[in-house]
């Protein structure tokens, strides 16, 4: 009789190449998912569309998504429910494809704005948004890298610091978002893009 052999996915490697294009935001808000999306299609041009739930290890998710095959980008935006639970951040951006961390770093420093720096003495029409969007419910947001795994980036903790027990604090925060984010991509790998 033939021995059989078994075949074992790689889930690290998998994540490792769905990170490596894939910026991540993170907000703690009082919008609803809807009002949230609206905001963000308002001010980036971006056409998020509701899809069905996505479940994950923290419960059920609301998703909306876009995805542009010209431009080679794909948005995913959830929001996890927070009752009840640790977190820390209700939505999530994942932003995917060419240019992603451009992208996302262009959203995470308009959205994260103290109020009154979000527009000039004459405010157009989108700064006038944005300041709503930030003003009327955005209380804290941080922008996260893992493209590298060996070296996880977030503007949450800071890089460089001498104080061991915040780097060991911050290793560990890290860890358990990236962990958070890899299932997130898992719920969602049959609406992942493929770009190639």
């Amino acid at each position: 009789m033939a021995k059989q052999e078994k075949f074992i996915f790689d889930y690290e490697g998998y994540f490792d190449e769905k990170l490596e294009n894939t910026a991540i935001l993170m907000w703690s808000t009082h919008h609803p998912a809807f009002t949230f999306a609206f905001y963000l299609n308002q001010l980036y041009n971006l056409n998020l569309e509701r899809q069905d739930d996505i479940t994950s290890e923290g419960g059920n998710n609301k998703l909306y998504s876009y995805q542009s095959d010209a431009d080679h980008h794909a948005f995913f935006l959830i929001e996890q429910p927070t009752q009840g639970s640790s977190a820390i951040f209700d939505k999530i951006l994942l932003v995917m494809g060419a240019d992603a961390f451009e992208t996302a770093q262009y959203i995470y420093d308009e959205t994260s704005k103290s109020v009154g720096q979000s527009h000039t003495t004459s405010p157009s029409e989108r700064d006038t948004i944005l300041q709503s969007f930030i003003e009327n419910g955005i209380f804290e947001s941080a922008l996260f890298n893992f493209s590298d795994p060996d070296k996880p980036e977030t503007t949450y903790f800071p890089n460089n610091t001498a104080n061991a027990a915040l780097q060991k604090k911050r290793a560990r925060f890290l860890k358990e978002q990236r962990e958070k984010v890899s299932d997130l991509i898992m719920a969602l790998d049959p609406l992942l893009p493929n770009f190639d």
